[in-house]
């Protein structure tokens, strides 16, 4: 107890030594505690925007993967069984299927129109009511926001609907006429023309069995416990699936590189403690330092090596519980704080903010560890000093130059092996998670590096910045230089705060754009047009596909721009058998180009040449340059290959020009037609001219994957939104830091300040003198922090093998950077004024 009284009696007495060892803590619990409400909240965005199935939903059941065609279906029984199913809370219907829709007293709408189920209450509910009110009777029916703002249909419309296909022995249903009393917000992916109605609205009009039943589970009850129990009671009748999985599924599928998103901030959390560790143990050194006097009384009085150790571990304890409670608390604050803030000025709805309890308090208890160890090696150190000398030692600094061969050689080691490892996991690892990991190991090591090589390195940088600094800044700015350069191993535990969050900002900011730029390309290679017209789904596999003259038609539309066939048949490529082959003119729609060419030119695909998708490239053996041969039931054509590409659906396996295809395949069906619009023409515009133009053929159909490129755009954009939420957090702790690290300098340097002040510098000066080492510290930080950041941010893309595309946010980095050392120089602004109050008698007699 009394060890207890005597460190909290001086943790009350100083407690910017507090602050000083648990700041680098601070900074790394916010980073740890805000990169898991972040990929908390992301991962409840991403669940909301990018999947088809509710939240709520713990098992999916479909119909058995052996079911016919014309039987298709969850068996009617089915979903009695499931409900009897122990651990089942609740079971919806789900019912789907096409309709014509049509005004009263007027003619039916032309294009793909959709009917969904929706049960609108409960975990199992799929659709959000943007306006009006969600459906309940037989005769209500709810729109899409796509719907609504592209056809006119709103609340109070009326509309009849029928449905599209007839099943074997059926009589055709009459049309219904129904009273549009909502619009709602769909799923990712159901886009197009689509309506809501109640389960058994949807099932009466569509006449068919449900095509699929949702399972909510019980409080307590496990996703794939329940599943297994569900998938047992309907043996082989139907699929039931867990929901979390295919959730989890199309996250991967949709959005590549997000799971490695995660591990990446995983990582990085706990790169921030390890790191943190390193700085901690450098600040504490000092702390003790600093405090030989106070040691040495103690032991003098009668305290033995291990009661000095012990006081000085419960007070690295304290600092690390206090730092951990900070930091999440930081943490949740500014998350709050800064979603409100975004939400304020995003165009989209966002999700609610995630908070692990359970994860918040490990980063906490994880605080109090790292301090702990951290504070060993010094306190051992410090203990070991004879009371005597200590007694009579002068005041300690750390002044001095820093600069060690030791030093010099630790630093080069940890740089080599941190090249090494960077290298090998890059180059030589095929495993994403383990490549991650390795890189980041690798920049442990550089970071490490660096704070071996801190005083060294940044003596050098603040001599490069001593010109501009004492021109700019004249006496108080040749003070804050010489002050920066005299006690370099100060300026450099300082330092290496800021560089660790900037660091780590610019490492997340490069994966984030990196991942969006990857997501961007994926969609505009699997949907490089805004309309499709294809075959109906109920006659698709005819022979007649797309009449051919349908591409010159919809080119000549005063609202069309670029319009184009595309053509699919089976051939022999070099040997392989039953290959497909697309003939499409790249040339005719140069959007089949964004996003996926990897050799060679899409563009440039003329008669004569064909492009390979990556896998088949890889199969095959070719590059761009290569001859390929292609036997079809017309003959064999010989091609250069003129390019390699990813992601691309409109281009197929193998992309030929089509008068290549005619010879290989003679008379081969077209399956779509492409069409984007012209310049100053909107995508309901285009839609309704096509549509216009098709009236009368009802084999045909519009698809609009423009919508569905749009919610990918606007879900990426939330992404984004929320990254730099995060982004945000994390400087704001920065500054604090800088705060805090000035306000404890001037603590430190009280008797240095009078002394200024004794030999004639004026208040002004000194606060300058403190503005201009704050802007020191803020431009060394942001240097070294942006060359890690990004270098290690790019090193873990690639080590990852999921992105496509490596982007660096230049603007975003610049920003930051700006932004640091701006927001130091404020945070310069409260010590500057404390330390120019004090007056030169007080603080020369300063302890």
């Amino acid at each position: 107890m009394a060890l207890l009284r005597t460190v909290l009696a001086e943790v009350r007495q100083r407690p910017a030594r507090l602050l000083l060892t648990g700041l680098a803590v601070v900074v790394a619990t916010v980073f740890a505690a805000g990169s898991l409400i972040f990929t908390s909240t992301l991962r409840s965005a991403l669940a909301e925007g990018l999947t088809s199935f509710p939240p709520g939903a713990a098992t999916v059941v479909e119909p058995s993967r052996g079911t016919a065609p014309g039987e298709y279906g969850v068996p009617a029984a089915a979903l009695d069984t499931v409900a009897r199913v122990d651990g089942v809370a609740e079971v919806v219907g789900v019912a789907s299927g096409s309709v014509v829709l049509s005004r009263p007293g007027g003619t039916a709408e032309s294009g793909y129109w959709r009917l969904v189920s929706d049960p609108f209450s409960g975990a199992l509910t799929n659709h959000q009511v943007l306006s009006g009110a969600a459906p309940r009777q037989r005769d209500q029916v709810a729109v899409t926001r796509e719907v609504a703002d592209r056809t006119g249909l709103g609340v109070g419309s009326r509309v009849l609907l029928r449905a599209a296909e007839t099943r074997k022995g059926q009589t055709p249903p009459k049309p219904r006429e129904l009273t549009v009393i909502g619009v709602v917000r769909a799923p990712f992916q159901q886009g197009g023309n689509s309506l809501v109605a109640t389960p058994d609205t949807a099932r009466e009009l569509l006449g068919g069995p449900w095509t699929t039943l949702l399972v909510s589970a019980g409080q307590g009850v496990d996703a794939d416990a329940l599943t297994a129990r569900v998938r047992a009671a309907l043996g082989d009748s139907a699929q039931a699936d867990s929901a979390p999985a295919l959730r989890e599924r199309e996250l991967r599928e949709r959005v590549r590189g997000v799971g490695a998103l995660f591990a990446v901030l995983s990582v990085f959390t706990g790169l921030a403690m390890v790191a943190a560790a390193l700085v901690v143990t450098s600040t504490f050194r000092i702390v003790v330092a600093q405090r030989r006097r106070t040691t040495a009384l103690l032991r003098c009085v009668g305290a033995s090596r291990s009661q000095v150790v012990r006081s000085l571990l419960a007070e690295a304890a304290l600092s690390g519980l206090v730092a951990g409670l900070l930091g999440a608390g930081l943490a949740v604050l500014l998350g709050y704080g800064v979603l409100g803030v975004v939400r304020g000025v995003a165009d989209q709805p966002l999700p609610e903010l995630q908070v692990p309890v359970g994860g918040l308090a490990v980063c906490v208890g994880l605080a109090v560890l790292v301090t702990v160890v951290a504070a060993v090696a010094p306190s051992v150190t410090g203990s070991r000093v004879p009371p005597v000398a200590a007694l009579g030692a002068a005041r300690t600094t750390d002044a001095g130059g820093g600069s060690s061969a030791l030093r010099w050689v630790l630093a080069a080691v940890l740089a080599l092996a941190s090249g090494a490892l960077a290298a090998y996991a890059v180059l030589v690892l095929d495993g994403a998670r383990l490549g991650l990991a390795v890189v980041v190991l690798a920049g442990l090591l550089a970071f490490g590096a660096l704070l071996a090589a801190g005083p060294m390195v940044l003596s050098l940088l603040a001599r490069a910045l001593a010109r501009p600094v004492r021109r700019l800044g004249g006496v108080p700015g040749r003070l804050a230089i010489g002050n920066a350069l005299r006690v370099p191993k100060r300026t450099a535990a300082t330092t290496a705060v800021l560089t660790l969050g900037v660091t780590l900002v610019s490492a997340v900011l490069v994966g984030m754009s990196s991942l969006q730029a990857s997501g961007e390309a994926r969609v505009a290679g699997r949907l490089p047009a805004q309309l499709l017209v294809t075959q109906a789904g109920f006659v698709q596999g005819g022979e007649g596909g797309v009449p051919r003259e349908l591409e010159r038609k919809l080119a000549d539309l005063p609202e069309t721009g670029p319009v184009a066939a595309v053509v699919d048949a089976p051939a022999d490529v070099e040997g392989e058998e039953g290959m497909g082959v697309t003939g499409v003119d790249t040339a005719r729609f140069p959007a089949l180009a964004d996003g996926v060419v990897l050799e060679g030119s899409v563009r440039d695909l003329g008669p004569g040449r064909a492009g390979l998708y990556r896998g088949i490239a890889e199969t095959l053996g070719k590059h761009v340059g290569d001859r390929l041969t292609v036997r079809g039931r017309g003959g064999v054509v010989t091609l250069t290959v003129g390019a390699v590409y990813r992601n691309a659906t409109g281009l197929g396996m193998v992309s030929v020009h089509p008068d290549d295809l005619a010879r290989i395949a003679p008379g081969a069906p077209v399956r779509t037609v492409l069409v984007d619009p012209a310049p100053g023409t909107d995508l309901n515009t285009l839609r309704r001219a096509v549509e216009t133009a098709l009236a009368g053929n009802s084999d045909l159909m519009v698809e609009v994957p423009g919508e569905e490129r749009a919610e990918w755009e606007r879900t990426l954009r939330t992404m984004a939104l929320v990254a730099l939420g995060l982004v945000g957090m994390t400087v704001l702790v920065a500054v604090v830091g800088v705060g805090v690290t000035l306000s404890l300098s001037v603590v430190e340097r009280t008797q240095e300040s009078g002394l200024l002040r004794a030999l004639g510098l004026h208040r002004g000066g000194l606060r300058g003198a403190l503005a201009w080492e704050a802007a020191v510290f803020g431009t060394c930080a942001a240097a070294l922090g942006l060359g890690f950041g990004v270098l290690f941010g790019v090193l873990g893309v690639r080590a990852l093998h999921e992105f496509e595309v490596i982007r660096i946010p230049y603007l975003q980095l610049v920003t930051v950077a700006a932004g640091l050392v701006f927001l130091a120089l404020v945070a310069a602004v409260g010590p500057a004024r404390r330390a120019a109050k004090a007056s030169p008698l007080e603080a020369l007699t300063a302890d």
